[in-house]
């Protein structure tokens, strides 16, 4: 009998255990959100019951971490900005002393407005490294579970899916598995809502609790099968000054319906540093019968200092011992990283001030499984929290392909090549939309690149290949590799611009990370009308997150006239601006230039310094980049864009003034660069190689006009030894017959033809030998083409004669 007391005991620990808290704990359970971008969280361990001496909170939530998206890898990944940052980097101050008073400490995780989210996995392959991304934040900041909430994700941003009926369950399922001891809440709100169950499995399974997300309101999830004892039907928002906080009249009464319907959860939220003792005492005395008493001291909070993990972390050469750890670099940040076999509790450190942007593990053991993370070290002592890489296999001897590259982006087709292995006798290639579930296989491919066929036209795509080493010895798939397919060529009819209807028209070039201590906007633009409505904005360019997360430019702002530039960045939770002293004038081009040297924020206007303002240390800006659009519609620009561009660099006075029509492809540190010459078609191409497409959205080939900034480049004729160009015929050519150029070397990439005013006419990418060019839209005369090179240097031109 005894020895089945203990293990009765012993069983009631584990539920214990399981369930995550005391028994001690409240009736109903006191559940508090502190938003840690205001407020510090140990004030959530500051008030106690008067008489019991009990915790007001049996559970704190730091509010919040995001989901974010890195569209180099197709993947979601947590972020932590500046001030959860703060406290999961020193949880020694911020979150043991509420767990030593019996307080469980959850990391809440919502969306970003980067299409990621907990509703839009879009396999369980995917779903399964969120969530140990999740277990491995959980145990490594030694925290008690994560909250999950749907808000702000922006489903379908960045080539991402909408939400899907598998992703949420399957999403708990890995959950639970990766930490089966620690606790999943769920704020009851957004898609996930509709869809928790799964192949007969339900969400609620895997869930302990879950609240109405509503402040003062009273409505009860609806979770199957967790009952009344696990959900809050009531929702309070602390009182403050914010209009939205819940009234003592109605947190009585929520407070009443709680009891009178058993309900075993109530939920606060944003607990700040006031003294709050006096209004919890109007819920705790109808839920405790007894008042809240602020038993220890409150405290305040400074903002926390911006430092980011770096993105696209992959695993190549793995060779079942070894293996290369690849990360997306910064010269100025030093990094961490750390690896374990997936069954170990017990991280092995590489490096605790590595630069550069990859390290090689060794003594791994042959087909295992591996986890890695790593850490930005911004300065001696601002870091970044980890962010955790995907789970991968050490492989066999047969060598697992890397160096993955994708070129030619033509719309249908794709080039993708790879590092040869030296073993391999083949390769294998699977691709699939990013937001596919299934792949589609290539095999026996003899050589170290192959060109993907039949794609659709400016759509994410993700590949990985594989490397056949005979028989049936193959390595482990690579990492997956993005890349956007782009658009089908189009042959530019001449210099243009892109207009926009001030309402519905823009562009979307989709994810960018300006994110650093550098950064400049520049380009050419002309405005119908300037917005007559409240907040007076018509925006240029830029991201718009957040105030803590945004880099753009825009005309007006609510207190600025509508007709002075603005140039905005966030440090911190804080967004600066910097505003032009100079007034615009409608239906006029204007060049203009902002840029961030790490010490000051500037506006030059036609290549003349306008404004200026100190900042210093790093923005933020990772986020959607949209070309006359942020944030909503009705700040939409009324007017004409033509060559803009993006530096991850500080411009020089000098460059603005003598670059602003026109610079090469390969400029250092030039991130994009829209000429916008296309002249029809679905988009404006990258000029670089970087292949920030931005997508036209709302708008057809009426907006290509003829109506442009830029209507004189130099057109001085050169000759030279390394010509590119065979032939040119006919030459004379009559208006309306096709220009043939037969194109000699494979590195040539543009053809572009000027008046003899110098006004671009034709552009005209270049992929075959034998390029033809119509002259149906040029007038008989004398014109001047060139051919660019890779390096844009211009390595043959002539002049062709049009009769």
């Amino acid at each position: 009998m005894r020895k089945k007391s203990i293990f009765t005991a012993l069983i009631a620990l584990v539920i214990q255990a399981a369930s995550g808290l005391q028994a001690q704990q409240l009736n109903p359970l006191g559940v508090c959100y502190v938003e840690v971008n205001n407020s510090n969280m140990l004030n959530a361990g500051s008030y106690t019951l008067q008489n019991t001496n009990r915790q007001l909170f049996d559970v704190a939530i730091i509010f919040a971490a995001n989901i974010n998206y890195d569209v180099s890898k197709s993947r979601a990944y947590i972020s932590n900005n500046n001030n959860v940052t703060k406290v999961l980097n020193d949880v020694t101050t911020y979150v043991r002393p509420l767990q030593q008073k019996g307080i469980k400490v959850l990391l809440d995780i919502l969306g970003n407005h980067q299409g990621a989210g907990i509703s839009n996995f879009p396999n369980r392959e995917a779903a399964r490294d969120f969530a140990l991304q999740v277990a491995h934040t959980v145990y490594t900041y030694g925290l008690d579970g994560v909250d999950l909430d749907d808000e702000y994700a922006g489903y379908g941003n960045n080539g991402t899916g909408q939400p899907n009926n598998s992703s949420f369950v399957m999403l708990l399922q890995e959950l639970k598995l990766a930490m089966p001891d620690k606790l999943i809440t769920f704020y009851y709100i957004g898609p996930a809502i509709s869809r928790q169950s799964y192949n007969g499995d339900a969400a609620g399974n895997y869930i302990n609790y879950a609240w109405n997300p509503y402040y003062g309101t009273y409505s009860a999830p609806s979770v199957p099968p967790l009952n009344n004892t696990k959900l809050s039907a009531a929702a309070t928002w602390i009182q403050n000054s914010n209009p939205q906080s819940t009234s003592p009249a109605t947190l009585t009464t929520l407070a009443t319906n709680t009891m009178s319907d058993n309900y075993g959860v109530f939920m606060w939220y944003d607990l700040n540093a006031a003294n709050n003792a006096s209004y919890l005492s109007t819920g705790s005395n109808i839920l405790y019968n007894e008042n809240t008493v602020l038993s220890g001291q409150l405290y305040s909070w400074t903002q926390g200092d911006a430092c980011d993990p770096p993105l696209g972390l992959e695993v190549t050469n793995t060779t079942g011992t070894s293996a290369k750890l690849n990360w997306t670099g910064n010269a100025s940040q030093t990094y961490t990283i750390d690896y374990k076999p997936a069954n170990s509790t017990t991280w092995v450190n590489v490096a605790t001030s590595l630069s550069g942007n990859n390290t090689i593990i060794s003594g791994l053991t042959l087909n295992t499984e591996y986890d890695w993370r790593i850490q930005s070290n911004c300065s001696a002592t601002i870091k970044s929290t980890y962010l955790f890489a995907p789970r991968f296999n050490s492989g066999s001897a047969c060598g697992t392909p890397s160096g993955l590259k994708s070129e030619s982006y033509l719309g249908t087709t794709t080039k993708l090549s790879w590092d040869a292995v030296g073993s391999a006798s083949s390769y294998n290639i699977q691709y699939k939309t990013s937001t596919a579930t299934t792949w589609t296989d290539v095999q026996n491919i003899a050589t170290n690149s192959y060109t993907l066929p039949a794609l659709t036209e400016n759509t994410n795509y993700v590949w990985k290949v594989q490397a056949v080493c005979g028989g049936t010895n193959t390595s482990v798939y690579s990492g997956e590799s993005a890349f956007n397919s782009g658009f089908a060529p189009v042959q530019s009819p001449g210099a243009r611009s892109l207009s926009f209807n001030g309402s519905t028209h823009y562009l979307n070039a989709g994810q960018f990370n300006l994110s650093g201590n550098a950064v400049t906007f520049e380009g050419w633009v002309k405005v119908n009308a300037f917005k007559p409505n409240f907040p007076y904005i018509s925006s240029v360019m830029g991201i718009e997150v957040g105030d803590s997360n945004s880099a753009m430019l825009r005309f007006g702002d609510g207190n600025l006239a509508n007709n002075k530039l603005q140039f905005i960045l966030s440090f911190g939770t804080a967004q600066v601006k910097v505003n032009t002293a100079t007034t615009f004038n409608a239906n006029t081009w204007y060049h203009i230039a902002a840029t961030y040297d790490g010490s000051a924020m500037k506006i030059y206007v036609n290549g003349v310094l306008d404004a200026s303002a100190p900042a210093s240390g790093n923005f933020t800006a990772n986020g959607i980049l949209y070309l006359g659009r942020n944030y909503e519609n009705a700040r939409t620009l009324n007017g004409f864009l033509d060559e803009f561009r993006v530096w991850k660099r500080a411009l020089t006075p000098a460059e603005i003034l003598a670059n602003n029509c026109n610079v090469p492809a390969n400029s250092p540190n030039l991130e994009a660069n829209w000429k916008m010459n296309e002249g029809s078609g679905n988009g404006a191409l990258d000029a670089t190689a970087n292949t920030h497409f931005a997508t036209l959205i709302g708008m057809s080939n009426t907006n290509w006009r003829t109506d442009v900034a830029c209507t004189t480049l130099s057109t001085k004729d050169i000759s030279s030894e390394k010509s590119l160009v065979n032939h040119v015929y006919p030459n004379p050519v009559k208006r309306g017959n096709d220009i043939h150029f037969a194109i000699k070397e494979n590195y040539a990439t543009e053809i572009t033809v000027y008046d003899m005013t110098g006004k671009l006419m034709i552009s005209q990418k270049i992929d075959k030998k034998d390029m033809v060019i119509s002259t149906q839209n040029l007038s008989a005369g004398t014109y001047i083409y060139k051919i660019h090179s890779k390096d844009n240097t211009i390595q043959s031109s002539g002049k062709v004669i049009v009769e």
